[in-house]
This record gives structure tokens, sequence and C-alpha cells, in this order.
């Protein structure tokens, strides 16, 4: 930015640079904030000294922030939503459109797949709830393959027709099983579920409860 003001001979000055240090451990954060907290300061000398405070946000915490900058209030919940899993229990659609750059710190921070980086670079700005639904349109029907192809191969090693018909079913309900755990896991609540598949909540459960 120097190299770009001197060749265009401008009198604008560079821009603040405000640093955020984002905390991610699950710990709350017992280190020192502050060089002050290092270095034994002689108090001769303590209106020369620097004392270098962390501006630290700890996303994992209990603590409510409050920004008045849109995008850095959008990393910083988003951040927070996707590691207590709440951001999968549909309340994605607080965020709306958010623009890409701050996703791409997300992704870096959060590493979610559902942030597709080709259309974070694409784009200027993601709506929350599609790239999120998107995926997982993907993933179920790559879930639902996956089990399909596990049932043929069961009803192939027992070598019959009837075996490989009853391992067809058999596959795809394990693997609708398995899915529907692996979201439940993740945060998401049945009747959420129920939603994204059009099915009710008490096939879900039943399948859910079946060893």
């Amino acid at each position: 930015m120097l190299k770009k003001l001197k060749k265009n001979k401008a009198k604008e000055k560079l821009p603040m640079v405000h640093i955020l240090v984002f905390y991610t451990g699950e710990r709350p954060w017992n280190a020192a904030r502050q060089l002050s907290q290092l270095v034994e300061v002689d108090e001769r000398f303590e209106s020369y000294f620097h004392d270098y405070q962390m501006n630290l946000i700890e996303i994992t915490g209990n603590t409510s922030y409050n920004f008045n900058e849109e995008d850095v209030y959008n990393l910083f919940y988003i951040c927070r939503s996707i590691y207590d899993q709440s951001i999968y229990e549909e309340k994605s659609n607080n965020f709306g459109l958010v623009k890409s750059s701050v996703l791409k710190v997300v992704k870096t921070l959060t590493d979610v797949e559902w942030l597709d980086l080709k259309e974070l670079e694409e784009k200027e700005e993601i709506e929350m709830c599609e790239a999120e639904k998107r995926w997982l349109e993907v993933k179920s029907k790559e879930w639902e393959a996956e089990g399909i192809k596990k049932g043929i191969e069961q009803g192939i090693e027992q070598g019959i027709e009837q075996g490989i018909e009853q391992g067809i079913e058999q596959g795809s309900e394990n693997n609708r099983k398995e899915m529907y755990q692996t979201m439940v896991d993740k945060g998401f609540s049945i009747s959420s579920i129920a939603s994204i598949f059009s099915v009710s909540e008490e096939s879900i459960e039943r399948l859910l409860m079946k060893a």
C-alpha cells in the first residue's frame, strides 16, 4: 500500500489495522492478554513501555459480545453456532446473506464441509441457509447410494437372489438410520430432519430405536 501511495503521489494515510484474536479452545483462556503480564516493567521506564494488549475473543465461551461491525458480528456468531452445533437447528436463517470474505475466514477456523471454497471465490455474498441445505442434499444422496451399494454387496455374498433383494432393502434402512443418527449427533433435531427429508418424526424415532 505504501508503494501504491508513493507511485500515485497520493496524500492519503494508511488505514488503521485492528487485530482481533479468535480463541477456539474448549477451556477458558487463562494465559496473558498483555505484555506487562509477561515482563517485569521498571517503573522508571513505565511511560515508555508499550503494553501490546491482546484483543481476545473467546468463541466457545459463555461471554456475549456486541459488535458494531456487521462482518465481525457474523464472523463471531457463525463460528460460535458451528462450534456449539446450533446452526444445524435451522438457525442459519438468522444470518441471511453473508459476505464471502467473512465466510472464507469461517471456513479456515471451522473447516465445515458445506462452505464451498469455489463458490466463495465466485460470489460476493452467500445465502447461509441455501449453502447448508445444498450440502445436506448432496450428502444425503451420497449416504443413500453407499447404503444401497452395501446392501447389494451383502446380497451377492449370500449367493441367492432373495438375499440380494433383502440386502438392498436392509442396506437402505441401515443407511437411513446411519444418516439420521449422524445428523442427530451433529445437533439436528428430529423435527428438522423430518422436515428436510419429508418423513414423519415417528418413523425417524422408530428407526433410531432399532437395534
